[in-house]
Order: structure tokens, then C-alpha cells, then sequence
């Protein structure tokens, strides 16, 4: 009996001790600080990107291959017509401490910490591209696509320096369409030749970049969606039908650069634009000399020029745009400058549009919804 009694005790014990550790660990859970915005900041950017180094830039491409396992992702490699194979691969972009935010200058020649450079070219079977992509830890992706009259080189190193700017974590794709014209003075004053033969070209490369967006949505990460000017021609017209056969919320952030895309057009298609994504950011400038002269060309305003539409974020950037002088000047490359990158940045991290540093309300009346100031 004293035996049972003994061991009763020491059973109600044992049981006693561990309801209270429970309520230790409990109350030290509860009692645990939320991490700060700074900690979930640091914990995001594993890398600095505060040395020259090479960046791999993963690149889907519907131009036509002029040489065949060239080593390096140069013009030589992938020219201006579209080609009936869509190629897949990586290019080491060597980029340089000392450059000056939103310049790409670069020549394999000079120094490396001051110039860009372009260091390798890995060709890839589709199945292994998008293995390599999925296979990431980190799981947001930045898809590029670029605008008007950029030779593959260009478009290559612009999205290294994108991904080396922003410090993303992540895996960045180019995808490239034809764009751009032959080398040679004729060519580059008969602007509005080149500008018809890329429009051309854009919409070409329509179902081949819907069939690239499946796919990499169907990898199950974060997709945010980079768009810039004529590019709009490849991207919306995918996007707006894949809504239209119910598919909804598969972008994370879509970011519209300076849209060379009719306004009236847009209109009609933006409700489907705001519901493939958690949010639609466009950026815009009524002074945009490109946008203008686009205006002149297709005789109707381009939705790139400012205007309102519902549940979008439409942001004037006119003030931190610097537009060349003449017809077909790309001064709306403003999209890789300092001010807009940094506006950028918080887009990805989810910060609402008025939480924003350096964005204003615009008047009621106003054309856009937002400014970003100067």
C-alpha cells in the first residue's frame, strides 16, 4: 500500500513538472519578439553585391542563332529576325563595382572593376533550364523583358545589372525577344524602318513568350514580371489571355516600364493585367521622347504617357526622367536609373504604394495616380 501511495506521488509529480515546462515553453513563445523589419531584410539579402563579380543570368530567347555554340552571349550569337526555336541558356555577366547606377558600359578590354563585361555563355536543353531554376532555395524569380532596338548583349548586361543593383537574391531571367537593326549609320536614321520591323518582330514573339510564362509559373515560386516599352507588345497580350482561359494571380508584382502599347488597348485589357497578379505597378512620363514619337508613328496615345486605370499603381516619373533630343531617342530608359530601381526594390519587399519613400500623391485630377519625386 505505501508502495502504490509512493508511486502515485511520484507519478503526479513527474506529470505536475511537465505541465509546468509547458507552460515555460509556452510562455516564452509568446513572450518572443516578431523579427524587425531589418532582420527580415538581412535575412533576405545573402549576398552584398559591393565587388565586381560574375552574375549568371539565366536567358530564354526567340531570336535566330547566327553562330552556332558561340562562346559568348554577344549580337554575333543571336541577331534581330525570329527563329522557329526558342533557345534557353545562361550568360556570365561580369559586373563592375565602380559603375555608376543605371550605366551599362562594356568592353572585355578595359578594366574590369569599371567595365562591364560579357564572360561566358552556357547553352541548356529546356528541361534543364527550368530544373536549375526550380531547384533555387530562394523562391522568387525576376523575369526581364526588354523593349525597342536592344541587341541580345545589350539586354543581357542590362539584366545583370538589374540583378546586381536590386542585390535579388534570386534567380533573374531575360527573356529576348528580336529586337533591334543592323549595324551601320543608315540604319540608325531610318527610325521609323527599325521601329515597324521590331513592332513586327514583338508580335511574333507573342505564343512563344505565352508558352515561356506557363512554364515558368508552373515552377510554384514567386514571379515578378519586369516589362520594358516595346516589350509590352510581347508580354500583355500573353498575359491577357491566359486570364481569359481562368488563370489568375500567378505574377507576384508585375511592373510595367514605360509602355509602348496603345491606350485605348490597355484600357480594354487592364482589368485581366490586375487580376494575373497581387499587384500592377506602371511607371510613366508624358515626357518621354520615345513614347511621343511612337505616338507619331501609330497615331494613338501610348498607355506609357499617363493615364488612370483602376487598381493600378501609376506612377509619373517625369521628374527623375532625363529624355534625349531627337525622334526614337531612348531616354525613357529611365527604368534602370537610381530613383526608379529604389522605388523597385520596395515594390518586390510588398510595400504599399503610399508607404513608399520619395512618392507622392498626385493632384485628383491628374493624369497618373502617383509621382515620384525628385
Amino acid at each position: 500500500m505505501k508502495q502504490f501511495l509512493l508511486g502515485t506521488f511520484h507519478s503526479k509529480s513527474i506529470n505536475y513538472l511537465l505541465f509546468l515546462s509547458l507552460l515555460f515553453v509556452l510562455s516564452i513563445v509568446s513572450c518572443a519578439t516578431p523579427p524587425t523589419a531589418g532582420q527580415l531584410l538581412n535575412e533576405r539579402t545573402k549576398e552584398n553585391f559591393d565587388e565586381t563579380k560574375n552574375l549568371s543570368i539565366h536567358f530564354v530567347t526567340t531570336r535566330r542563332e547566327q553562330t552556332v555554340s558561340a562562346p559568348n552571349c554577344d549580337s554575333s550569337t543571336f541577331g534581330f529576325f525570329t527563329d522557329i526555336t526558342t533557345h534557353y541558356g545562361e550568360c556570365i555577366v561580369g559586373i563592375p563595382a565602380k559603375h555608376s547606377i543605371g550605366d551599362i558600359t562594356w568592353d572585355n578590354t578595359q578594366d574590369k572593376h569599371a567595365f562591364f563585361q560579357l564572360n561566358g555563355k552556357i547553352d541548356k536543353k529546356e528541361e534543364d533550364f527550368y530544373q536549375k531554376i526550380k531547384t533555387n532555395p530562394f523562391d522568387e524569380i525576376l523575369v526581364f523583358v526588354h523593349g525597342f532596338n536592344v541587341p541580345f548583349e545589350e539586354a543581357a548586361v542590362r539584366a545583370g545589372q538589374i540583378r546586381y543593383d536590386l542585390k535579388f537574391p534570386g534567380e533573374v531571367v531575360l527573356y529576348s525577344w528580336p529586337a533591334g537593326t543592323e549595324a551601320g549609320i543608315l540604319s540608325q536614321i531610318m527610325v521609323r524602318s527599325v521601329y515597324e520591323a521590331n513592332f513586327t518582330e514583338a508580335k511574333l514573339s507573342r505564343e512563344p513568350f505565352a508558352d515561356f510564362l506557363s512554364k515558368i509559373t508552373g515552377l510554384n515560386k514567386k514571379i515578378h514580371l519586369v516589362v520594358h516599352s516595346m516589350g509590352h507588345q510581347v508580354v500583355l497580350p500573353a498575359i491577357d489571355i491566359a486570364v481569359k482561359k481562368g488563370k489568375t494571380k500567378f505574377l507576384e508584382q508585375l511592373i510595367l516600364n514605360a509602355p509602348d502599347f496603345d491606350k485605348n488597348e490597355f484600357a480594354t485589357i487592364a482589368p485581366n493585367l490586375v487580376s494575373s497578379a497581387k499587384r500592377v505597378t506602371l511607371y510613366c512620363s508624358p515626357g518621354d521622347n520615345a513614347l511621343i514619337a511612337s505616338q507619331k508613328v501609330n497615331g494613338g496615345s501610348r498607355a506609357g504617357t499617363c493615364f488612370r486605370f483602376n487598381d493600378m499603381d501609376v506612377i509619373n516619373v517625369n521628374e527623375v526622367d532625363s529624355p534625349v533630343f531627337g525622334i526614337g531617342g531612348l531616354g525613357h530608359g529611365y527604368y534602370s536609373s537610381r530613383p526608379i530601381l529604389t522605388d523597385i526594390y520596395q515594390v518586390l519587399m510588398g510595400v504599399s504604394v503610399e508607404k513608399r519613400l520619395f512618392v507622392r500623391r498626385s493632384g485628383k485630377y491628374n493624369s497618373e495616380g502617383w509621382i515620384l519625386r525628385k
